[in-house]
C-alpha cells in the first residue's frame, strides 16, 4: 500500500505506462474549466461574504492572486492541452501541474489565515464549510492527477487547522480536531478513487488495444481470403479457358483404350484391361466434374433461356437412366410432365441428370421416382429415392464442394464429391431453388424449383448474367 501511495505521489512516466499516463495528463486538463469556474464563483461568495469582516485590502489582494494564478493555469491549458504524446511532454506537464497546485493550493490555504475572523464563531464555521466543500469537490476532480490531491488537500485544510488551534479553546481545539479528521478521511478518499481511475483507465486501453488486434486480425485473415479468392478465381478461369484442350488427350486417353481392348488376350491380361478401362472412366468422371465446377466459378457457363416442354427433358432422362437402373435392379419411374417452361433446357437437364445419377448410385434396391407439379413459386421437380438416406448432421453440407458421405478414406470410384456443388451452382444459375428432404434408412427426396417467370424478365436476367460474364 505505501509503496503504492509513493507511486502516486511521484506519479513516474516511462515508455511503458505512457498511456496510462498521458491520458491521466489529458484527463486533468479537461477538468480546468469547470473546476476553475467553480472556483471563481466561491472567490466572489467569500469576498461578499467577508466584505465587512475582513481588511478590504487583505481580501482583495487574497482574491486578486487566485484570480491571477486561475488565469496563468488557463493559458497554459489552453496553449499547451495537446502536447502530452510523449515522455518527455508528459514529464513537462507533470512539473507545470505540480507548481500549479503549490501556488493555488498555498494561495487557498492562506486563505484559511487571512480571512479567519477572531472572535465570531460564526463567520469561523461559514469558513470551514467553504474550505471543506472546496476540499470535498477536489477529490471529484484531482484524482486522476493523484499528487495535486494530496498537496492541495494538505495546502487547503492545515493552515485552517492551525487558525483554529491558536485559539486554543474546547470550541476550537473540537473544530481544529475535526479537520484533521475530515483531512485523512478525504485523502483516503481521493486514493480510493484514484486507485479506482486508474483501474478503468488500464482496463479501458487493455480492451483497445485488444480491439485494434481483434481487427488488425480481421483485417489480416479478410485479406488472406481475398487472396484465395482471388487465387481459385484465377485457377477457375485457367480452367475454364484450357477445358477445350484439356479434355481432348482425355477423350483420346479413352479410345486408345477402347481401341486396345480387342488385342489383350488371356484372363489376367482382360482382367487388367477391365481395371485400366474402369479407371480411365473414373478419371474422366473427376476430370468432367473438376473442369464443370471451374467452369461455372469462372462465370462462363451463361443461361440460354427459351420455351421449352418439360416433357422432352424427362423423356431424354428416361432413356438414358432406365437401363442403368435396370443392371442394378432398380424402378425408374419418370412421371409425364405437360406443360411449357422458359428455362435453358440443357443446364435443367444437367441438373436433373446429376440427381438421378447420385440417386442411382446411393440406392440398392427399390425405386427412383421423377416427378413434377406446379407450386406457388413456379414449377417443383422432384427426384426421389428409397435409398440409405441422409442423416440429420449431413444435410447442411451436402451441396459444398467435395463433401461425401461415406467416403473419409476418399476412394475416387466414388468421385469428387462435386455432383451435388454443380446443382448447386447451375440452380443459382437458372433463379431456381434446389432442396432435399431425408430420412435415414428410408430415402431421400431432391426439388428443383423452376420459376415461372415472364420471358421479358428472364431474358433481362439474362442479359444481366452474359454482361457479367463478359467483364470477368
Amino acid at each position: 500500500m505505501h509503496g503504492q501511495l509513493r507511486s502516486q505521489l511521484y506519479f513516474d512516466i516511462t515508455e511503458e505506462n505512457l498511456p496510462i499516463r498521458a491520458e491521466q495528463i489529458r484527463t486533468r486538463l479537461r477538468t480546468y474549466p469547470l473546476m476553475i469556474i467553480v472556483r471563481i464563483i466561491v472567490v466572489l461568495f467569500l469576498i461578499g461574504l467577508m466584505w465587512e469582516k475582513v481588511a478590504q485590502e487583505v481580501l482583495l489582494t487574497w482574491a486578486a492572486c487566485l484570480l491571477i494564478l486561475h488565469g496563468i493555469e488557463s493559458w497554459y491549458v489552453y496553449r499547451y492541452k495537446s502536447q502530452t504524446r510523449t515522455v518527455r511532454e508528459c514529464e513537462v506537464w507533470r512539473r507545470r501541474l505540480l507548481i500549479f497546485v503549490l501556488l493555488v493550493g498555498g494561495m487557498w490555504g492562506a486563505g484559511g489565515l487571512l480571512l479567519f475572523v477572531p472572535g465570531d464563531l460564526a463567520y469561523q464555521s461559514m469558513l470551514i464549510c467553504v474550505v471543506v466543500g472546496v476540499a470535498a469537490g477536489a477529490v471529484t476532480t484531482n484524482p486522476v492527477f493523484p499528487p495535486a490531491l494530496y498537496i492541495f488537500e494538505v495546502l487547503l485544510i492545515v493552515p485552517l487547522t492551525l487558525s483554529n488551534s491558536m485559539v486554543w479553546d474546547a470550541a476550537h481545539i473540537m473544530l481544529a480536531l475535526m479537520l484533521m479528521v475530515y483531512l485523512v478521511y478525504v485523502l483516503n478518499a481521493g486514493k480510493a478513487l484514484a486507485d479506482i481511475f486508474e483501474i478503468s483507465l488500464r482496463r479501458t486501453l487493455e480492451k483497445e488495444e485488444l480491439v485494434q488486434r481483434l481487427r488488425t486480425e480481421n483485417q489480416r485473415v479478410e485479406s488472406a481470403q481475398l487472396r484465395a479468392e482471388q487465387a481459385n478465381l484465377s485457377k477457375s478461369k485457367f480452367l475454364a479457358a484450357a477445358s477445350h484442350d484439356l479434355r481432348q488427350p482425355m477423350h483420346a486417353l479413352t479410345l486408345f483404350v477402347e481401341a486396345l481392348k480387342p488385342h489383350v488376350a488371356g484372363v489376367h491380361g482382360g482382367r487388367l484391361m477391365a481395371q485400366v478401362s474402369n479407371s480411365v472412366e473414373v478419371l474422366g468422371d473427376m476430370f468432367d466434374a473438376l473442369l464443370d465446377i471451374s467452369r461455372l466459378d469462372a462465370g462462363v457457363v451463361l443461361p440460354k433461356y427459351q420455351h421449352f416442354p418439360l416433357r422432352q427433358v424427362f423423356d431424354r432422362i428416361e432413356s438414358e437412366f432406365f437401363w442403368t437402373a435396370r443392371d442394378k435392379e432398380l424402378t425408374l419411374t419418370v412421371q409425364r410432365c405437360e406443360g411449357r417452361i422458359y428455362s435453358d433446357p440443357l443446364l435443367v437437364e444437367r441438373i436433373l441428370r446429376n440427381l438421378i445419377f447420385n440417386a442411382i448410385r446411393y440406392t440398392e434396391m427399390g425405386t427412383i421416382e421423377v416427378r413434377c407439379r406446379a407450386v406457388e413459386s413456379g414449377l417443383l421437380v422432384e427426384v426421389c429415392d428409397s435409398g440409405m438416406g441422409i442423416a440429420p448432421q449431413h444435410l447442411p453440407h451436402i451441396f459444398e464442394e467435395y463433401y461425401q458421405i461415406g467416403n473419409t478414406q476418399r476412394d475416387r470410384n466414388n468421385g469428387l464429391g462435386l455432383g451435388l456443388a454443380i446443382v448447386h451452382r447451375l440452380a443459382l444459375l437458372l433463379d431456381a431453388q434446389v432442396s432435399v428432404t431425408s430420412t435415414l434408412g428410408v430415402g431421400s427426396c431432391f426439388g428443383l424449383v423452376i420459376p415461372q417467370q415472364d420471358a421479358d424478365v428472364m431474358m433481362h436476367v439474362q442479359r444481366r448474367v452474359e454482361s457479367k460474364g463478359s467483364e470477368s
